[in-house]
């Protein structure tokens, strides 16, 4: 935690926005994911009704980041997409999906030129945050430590229930300007594990935002995977023969899990990473999606004896007769019914419609 003499602070926000769309099916497909998809909103929490979940990030970072300094990474395939969302910001297109070290190596080398000393936000560009002032207040403590402290800042969720679904930062009991130290990254852990963490009260979820100056990430990629520099370096940063190249594997297992300067800033604002159908249910006030039938976030349901399900079939009335806990979502030709205990398992749809060539995906 060395601090630096105070400065000026300049910060870009880099949003990576290449997600496939695999657990949000048949709603979100490969050319568009859930980073494309708009789940409303009330007006209290991220931008209003109709907004997609990208356009949403970015505008949670106004009077942040100046709109000139926003970077969205994404692949070549969502390139015009994004674009259509992101109006004014840099666009990085990846020649071919290699996981979160790779995207933030590039951005990371983009803002060190014009800038290395510059604070760089590192966002997903699908979570839902509720409570928007507290998220930036949080923000901007983050930023101006990261601004004077060569130390990789995350920022750690602070847990309201037993959620085997996340990683966790076990992080010092001490805090110091807003933050702890992050001892270790913890795996997602089973129920048993999950509720003696949130008894024992120093884990945070691990929601893969992060904060950093450009100067201090690239320090620890030299250290931690000096191949991506051999590499980037070698190709004169030329991005299309570079890319292949590059160790495609996560900031997390790559740089994160075993850096010795890591801390995080606990953040309380109704966070959501919007992970999967289930995950709507704890947000169906902000969507207006409360209803006898359970949730619904698409059109109409009729439920007799049905309750606790996930509806989403805009245009379509859906009548549920005793039936309890599934999942019933209509687009693009294609129909989805499935027990809610399962939702992480809808990749395995898409893994085998892959397998057959369709045009669902």
């Amino acid at each position: 935690m060395a601090a630096r003499a105070p400065q000026k602070l300049n910060s870009y926000l880099v949003v990576m926005a290449g997600g496939s769309g695999t657990r949000f099916w048949p709603k979100s497909t490969s050319k568009r994911p859930k980073q494309l998809l708009a789940f409303g909103g009330n007006g209290q929490g991220d931008c209003g009704e109709g907004e997609t979940l990208l356009k949403q990030t970015l505008g949670r970072f106004d009077g942040i980041v100046p709109s000139s300094q926003k970077i969205v990474v994404t692949t070549a395939a969502l390139e015009p997409a994004v674009h259509e969302q992101a109006p004014g910001a840099l666009v990085l297109a990846e020649p071919q999906g290699r996981n979160t070290a790779p995207c933030i190596y590039w951005a990371a080398r983009t803002v060190a030129a014009i800038d290395p000393k510059a604070v760089m936000l590192v966002m997903p560009s699908d979570h839902y945050i509720a409570h928007l002032s507290a998220f930036k207040s949080t923000v901007q403590k983050a930023c101006e430590w990261a601004a004077s402290h060569d130390d990789l800042v995350t920022l750690g969720v602070q847990p309201e229930r037993p959620e085997t679904g996340y990683g966790y930062l076990k992080v010092s009991a001490n805090s110091e300007g807003g933050c702890k130290k992050v001892d270790s990254f913890v795996e997602k852990p089973n129920l048993e594990r999950a509720k003696q963490f949130l008894a024992d009260g120093n884990y945070l979820w691990n929601g893969g935002m992060f904060l950093w100056r450009a100067e201090v990430i690239l320090r620890a990629f030299d250290e931690l995977m000096p191949e991506m520099r051999k590499v980037w370096d070698g190709e004169s940063g030329e991005v299309a023969r570079a890319y292949p190249k590059m160790t495609a594997t996560s900031i997390d297992y790559g740089v994160m899990e075993r850096a010795k300067n890591v801390v995080a800033f606990p953040l309380e604002c109704g966070w959501d990473d919007l992970g999967s159908w289930t995950s709507l249910e704890s947000l169906a006030e902000a969507l207006h999606a409360r209803h006898a039938a359970g949730t619904v976030t698409g059109g109409d349901a009729l439920a007799i004896d049905s309750t606790g399900n996930i509806v989403d079939t805009p245009n379509r009335l859906t009548a549920l007769l005793g039936v309890n806990d599934l999942i019933v979502v209509e687009h693009g030709g294609a129909i989805l019914v499935a027990d809610k205990r399962r939702a992480q398992d809808i990749r395995l749809i898409v893994e085998e419609l892959k397998k057959r060539g369709s045009n669902l995906l």
